[in-house]
């Protein structure tokens, strides 16, 4: 995979490499939804965390896992703001997904911004199904989905009838998949939270 003019690289996170984490969320998001140092350190540190880089000369993506049990959470996924649309976002979360199921994970959860539209459409190429959704989960007027990737054990054959046999050998190497599916339809600001 390359982006820009150097070679990109998918490898586990160590505790040394909080500043460069720290530097890629200062330019991944606004202030107010910045993680903190304290955030960061729990996921590099945590027990039953994954947490991958994508390393370009630097570290330019980012993607944190939890695992517990037989479920994980997809906490966390940034990606410089120089390196978007390259399909870095994917090859973190195809690697990610493939880590966690080698932990045991069957099924990932994820909260993501209801304006995000591209992060829903990577999300919903790669499987996820919406759940919910919860009003006001990230402050007053800020909703979120919540989606679900159901079955990890069928996964990468399903992944492979969706978009072929190649895509599906990338998936397994946490390269990029093609092609990309449009933008899935906006779900209506009032949908109600469902138990």
């Amino acid at each position: 995979m390359t982006g820009g003019a150097a070679a990109v690289s998918i490898t586990p996170a160590r505790r040394d490499d909080l500043p460069a984490v720290l530097a890629l969320e200062r330019v991944g998001f606004p202030e107010p939804e910045q993680w903190s140092e304290r955030s960061w350190a729990g996921e590099l540190l945590g027990e039953g965390r994954t947490v991958l880089l994508a390393r370009a000369g630097q570290v330019v993506g980012v993607v944190a896992f939890r695992t517990t049990g037989e479920h994980a959470d997809l906490h966390r996924l940034v990606v410089a703001p120089g390196h978007r649309r390259e399909g870095l976002g994917t090859a973190l979360v195809l690697a990610g997904l493939d880590a966690v199921r080698h932990l045991g994970a069957r099924a990932v959860l994820l909260e993501v911004d209801y304006d995000n539209e591209p992060a829903i459409a990577l999300y919903q190429h790669l499987g996820f199904e919406q759940l919910t959704a919860r009003r006001d989960y990230y402050g007053p007027g800020q909703d979120a989905l919540i989606l679900k990737l159901y079955d990890l054990d069928t996964w990468p054959a399903r992944y492979a009838a969706q978009l072929g046999e190649e895509a599906a050998e990338r998936a397994q190497q946490g390269s990029r998949p093609a092609p990309v599916v449009p933008p899935p339809p906006a779900v209506p600001a009032d949908t109600e939270e469902q138990p």
